[in-house]
């Protein structure tokens, strides 16, 4: 609230004033009135047009100046309590439905026709405002009348329209990006968006923030910037894995445009699949899901991709030490449809060679592609495509896998106020270990999916929304056979299982009024797995006791829950905002892998079965957020409980590939994870941001490991720290850093050593009972633009990276089986029980410096 303080008051009728304004702002005007008249007034800058331009002579009673700007500009005061009060006026609302007039339409960038997702929409004379969803629509019923609207979005330029309602409008705009300026930018209201969403939990990187940040050998990646984030926690050095919240990290799901993708890596984790020059948004959702989003128990990462300019032809590229990717779109028919074809393709063999000559095969790639079709204003048809794959092989034996994913999305307005979005998405992944490849020995791993899902979404007011639909999955389940061309080896055979899911959802926001809002929803979900297969019974000690066989189409079981989801938010004023939620979410696919490796992609799937419940997590969290308008900063803070079920641990020294009884290895428990999470950032400006501090925990506790007794699970650290810097030095030259600091990880340390048969055997006690050096990091970068004239159709630019900028060594393992030579060499000694044992430690990237050079053309 906006107040002006005067040392003496009168009542309002009784002062008489002069007042000469010429195109003076309605707040500068109120100024003015309340010094000469000995005032104070009070006002809500974001629901009144306190930048309306007033021009304004007249020497009166204050009561009657007044009077006549309120009419003006359509306001109503009142004198309450010494001091003026100042709000819209309230419009009369006969019983006539056709008095509500409903406005919608599109939202877009101007320079290729992209969505705009999350650009808000407001009516400061009604005190409302909406934002787009996913494909940029909006829509806001609304009293007849005449309206000043304000379309927002980050780094783009306000769009102010004043508008007379009278029947159905359609109003789609176009906004233009900000161009680039050095003076320091105050963020408009769009980022105080956040402070009236009800939905927690949740992030946003803008695919531009991605492209700034500093990278491992250039590689710019979506996957690995998570780890910023208060609430992510990243594995370690060279590695695409990632925990949430205290989650393992098959519970997180990362869908492209509706599609899952179960492995994101490239290089054995090193790299993660998704372009970012590619993305049109990233929206990342922490335990707290819509109640159209579930399978999982932590994450959910909605990535979607640009749909491809639909005004003009344009290219884009780069190239590094490790891979180069080329990009083209453009439109097919203008503004109706438009294409996008992506591709990125590896070329570091010629580097591991010189080093390895017997390496024979390493590469990676990535293609994505993405038409879509304007039919009429109410249909809209997507059609967008993933595929990606690795190989590493040496001599006769090696490693491949591939993702691949394919999405049809048809967009479809019944009316102005009902919006129906239809999915339509496949996507499988392949893991193959070729051991002898003279003669085609291969074990392959496999999980595949298909969905067809229908949402809609019924605008009935601004501050009523009504989301419902329902979907339906069907999975196919191969945990890893071998097939040879060997007549000699007869290989063990490990069931192969089909599920269908069945999901129906409905979820309710409502704005109760300018303080008070409540989203409510549920999520009804049905797991069931068919025949052909066969499942082991095992008893209490784990022996198999029964083996039931399921014939084609039979089913084995059903699991069926429901998951509800609650938020409310509280506004004690415009720059403000208190959240509580809760959720629970059931994930009926399961990772089967006992290594903490992160240079792993050999990953086996399992469903929920009789031997494997869903695992299930309830979640509350309360938040508070705070915006500083004149700094343009965004303060959050949020704290969370989450309890689990059914978690998944592992029999010491497990087999888990090629083994029909590996649901006999699982030992199942719970877990809980707490923790409180701090952000300040600063969208826009020359220096942009943000800091962030974690304080969190993670702890399991199974009957069967550690005796029993709760330990700290691999990702429980409880003190994280993250910056993320870029600043422009000039319009040509800017800079980037990140900075990271956590706890280390916990691991299992001997305590002892026992000789036996003449080796000498470690004694472990209990369970992650040590923990890793504490792990801290900076990454640099400067981008130099080298064209002048930041107009012309062809733009370059080169990027310096630094990796590990100070040369810390980052503990990645702990050996505890080397002794140290003469001149300060670790290796394995012949005897260990003639030498003494020291622990070494192994570490990945130090200083590591990069270049890679990136065009643009248009």
């Amino acid at each position: 609230m906006v107040s002006f303080n005067i040392a003496a008051q009168e009542p309002i009728p009784t002062k008489k004033i002069a007042i000469n304004v010429v195109d003076m702002p309605l707040s500068d005007v109120l100024s003015e009135i309340a010094t000469k008249g000995n005032l104070r007034f009070s006002y809500n800058p974001r629901k009144i047009p306190v930048d309306q331009k007033i021009t304004y002579s007249a020497s009166k009673s204050v009561k009657e100046i007044l009077d006549d700007i309120m009419n003006l500009i359509d306001l109503e005061y009142a004198y309450v309590e010494k001091q003026i009060i100042i709000k819209a006026r309230k419009k009369e609302r006969k019983k006539d439905k056709d008095q509500n007039i409903t406005l919608r339409g599109f939202i877009k960038d101007k320079n290729n026709g992209e969505a705009l997702i999350g650009a808000t929409v407001s009516i400061k004379q009604l005190g409302i405002g909406t934002a787009s969803n996913p494909y940029g629509f909006y829509s806001l019923t609304i009293p007849k009348g005449t309206y000043d609207i304000a379309y927002s979005f980050i780094g783009f330029e306000e769009i102010r329209k004043q508008v007379e309602v009278n029947q159905f409008t359609n109003l789609s705009v176009e906004m233009e990006e900000s161009p680039p300026v050095l003076e320091e930018v105050v963020v408009s209201a769009i980022s105080a968006q956040d402070i009236g969403d009800v939905q927690m939990s949740k992030a946003k990187i803008q695919p531009k923030t991605v492209t700034e940040m500093p990278a491992l050998f250039g590689e710019m990646d979506v996957v690995k910037s998570l780890e910023f984030i208060p609430g992510i926690k990243s594995h370690s050095d060279g590695s695409t894995f990632y925990y949430v919240r205290g989650g393992n990290r098959d519970q997180n799901l990362l869908i492209i445009d509706g599609a899952p993708i179960y492995n994101s890596s490239h290089m054995l984790g090193v790299f993660s699949t998704i372009i970012p020059d590619a993305v049109n948004s990233i929206d990342i959702y922490k335990g707290d899901m819509p109640a159209s989003m579930g399978g999982r128990l932590s994450s959910v990462v909605d990535v979607r991709t640009k749909k491809g300019n639909d005004k003009k032809f344009q290219a884009w590229g780069n190239t590094g030490l490790i891979s180069s990717k080329i990009g083209l779109e453009g439109p097919i028919l203008k503004n109706k449809s438009s294409y996008l074809m992506s591709g990125r393709l590896s070329h570091i063999k010629w580097i591991v060679q010189r080093q390895n000559e017997n390496i024979q095969d390493l590469y990676f790639y990535d293609l994505t592609g993405k038409v879509n079709f304007k039919f009429s204003p109410k249909d809209q048809l997507y059609f967008s495509t993933y595929t990606g794959a690795d190989s590493f092989f040496e001599q006769n034996s090696g490693i491949k896998w591939t993702n691949v994913a394919g999405t049809l999305q048809w967009n479809h307005l019944f009316s102005d106020r009902i919006f129906l979005n239809t999915t339509m998405s496949a996507s499988a992944y392949d893991y193959f270990l070729h051991t002898d490849r003279s003669n085609n020995t291969q074990w392959k791993s496999h999980i595949s999916n298909f969905n067809i899902k229908g949402d809609f979404t019924y605008f009935i007011k601004p501050e009523n929304i009504l989301s419902f639909g329902t979907g339906f999955n069907t999975h196919n389940f191969n945990p890893g056979n071998l097939t040879t061309d060997n007549p000699n080896v007869q290989p063990p055979v490990v069931s192969t299982n089909n599920s269908l899911e069945a999901v129906i959802y409905g979820s309710h926001e409502v704005k109760l009024n300018e303080h008070w809002g409540v989203k409510y929803g549920v999520r009804l979900s049905s797991w069931n797995n068919n025949g052909p297969s066969f499942e082991f019974k095992f008893d209490e000690n784990h022996n198999v006791i029964d083996t039931t066989y399921y014939n084609k189409n039979e089913d084995q079981g059903r699991y069926t829950y429901l998951e509800p989801r609650l938020g409310i938010s509280y506004l004690p004023n415009d720059k403000s905002s208190v959240n509580i939620s809760y959720s629970r979410n059931v994930q009926n696919v399961h990772l089967i892998t006992n290594s903490i490796s992160p240079f792993t992609s050999l990953e086996v799937w399992l469903p929920s079965s009789n031997n494997i419940k869903p695992q299930i997590a309830d979640q509350v969290a309360l938040g508070y957020n705070h915006y500083v308008h004149n700094l343009g900063l965004m303060f959050k803070v949020e704290g969370y409980y989450k309890e689990m079920q059914n978690q998944i641990e592992y029999e010491p020294h497990a087999k888990t590939l090629l083994n029909p009884l590996v649901e006999g290895e699982l030992r199942f428990g719970k877990a809980k994870a707490y923790g409180v999470e701090f952000t300040l950032k600063k969208e826009l400006g020359r220096l942009r941001g943000w800091i962030g501090y974690t304080y969190s925990r993670a702890k399991r506790t199974f009957d069967e490991i550690n005796n029993g007794k709760t330990y700290n699970s691999f990702y429980d650290r409880p003190h994280e720290v993250n910056l993320v810097l870029g600043y422009d030095l000039s319009l040509r030259f800017k800079l980037g850093v990140n900075w990271t600091y956590y706890t280390g990880s916990p691991y299992s340390s001997p305590i002892g050593f026992y000789t036996y048969n003449g080796l000498e055997t470690p004694i472990y006690g209990e369970k992650n009972n040590s923990r890793l050096p504490d792990y801290h990091r900076m990454d640099v970068s400067a981008t130099y633009k080298l064209n002048k004239n930041p107009n012309k159709k062809y733009r370059h630019d080169l990027t310096l990276s630094i990796f590990n900028f100070y040369g810390r060594k980052n503990t990645l393992f702990i050996n505890y089986n080397k002794t140290e030579t003469a001149d300060g060499e670790f290796k394995i000694p012949t005897n260990l029980l003639q030498n003494e044992r020291v622990t070494s430690q192994y570490f990945l990237y130090r200083f590591t410096p990069s270049i890679s050079y990136n065009f643009y053309f248009q």
